[in-house]
């Protein structure tokens, strides 16, 4: 009787092993199952970040575009409208004479820019000498409408007395018109100064009643 429950007991124990060696090989399973599902879901978690950083990226160039879109709008815009607009400065030389006494010659050009994007008619050119007897100017103008083309005339009817106050109104002999980006020039005048002056220039046009100023001025030390 002992020897057939030893028996028994033996299969019992052997069912067991075999129990729990399936069981143990069931859990192996769902481990590799459970390991393979977690790195199935990092892979989705790490393209997911990917996602959401190509969705940022496409925001910030969505965003880009916005801006840029704007901007050419406002581009447009203003280039419907009128821009009235000008520049004008000195380009000169100075001439020193060796003899102090000698008057100083100052050789320039007063040039006029249209920067706007609108014609400008019937420009005026102010040159103001401070002080005004401190200095003669002469170019290529004339009280007289009638000098070679390209020249330049009084703009005032009292130019004499304007010239004792030290200011030359002046405006070309042709009727001009100045185009955007086209340039206009009161060229070769010439400046013997006996002392200290400074020159200063304003242009004015149709448009531009207020008038603009040089950018620079002439200033010679004597």
């Amino acid at each position: 009787m002992n020897h057939i429950q030893l028996q028994q007991k033996i299969i019992h124990y052997r069912s067991e092993v075999a129990k729990y060696k399936q069981l143990l090989q069931l859990a192996e399973t769902e481990l590799k199952r459970e390991q393979l599902r977690n790195q199935y879901i990092q892979k989705q978690l790490e393209q997911l970040d990917e996602y959401e950083q190509a969705i940022e990226q496409l925001k910030q160039q969505l965003l880009f575009y916005e801006v840029a879109l704007e901007e050419e709008k406002k581009r447009k815009k203003e280039m419907k409208q009128d821009i009235v607009r000008a520049h004008a400065y000195f380009t000169y030389a100075v001439m020193i004479s060796e003899e102090k006494e000698e008057p100083t010659t100052v050789i320039g050009d007063f040039v006029i820019e249209n920067i706007g994007n609108t014609p400008l008619n019937d420009p005026i050119i102010c040159l103001r000498l401070r002080p005004p007897d401190h200095a003669q100017l002469s170019g290529k103008f004339s009280f007289r409408q009638l000098q070679e083309e390209g020249g330049w005339t009084f703009a005032v009817d009292n130019w004499r007395q304007k010239i004792k106050e030290g200011e030359y109104w002046l405006k070309p002999i042709d009727e001009t018109t100045l185009l955007p980006n086209e340039q206009l020039r009161f060229p070769s005048f010439e400046l013997r100064i006996v002392q200290t002056i400074v020159v200063e220039a304003f242009v004015y046009f149709r448009q531009l009643k207020q008038g603009v100023s040089s950018f620079n001025h002439i200033v010679i030390n004597k």
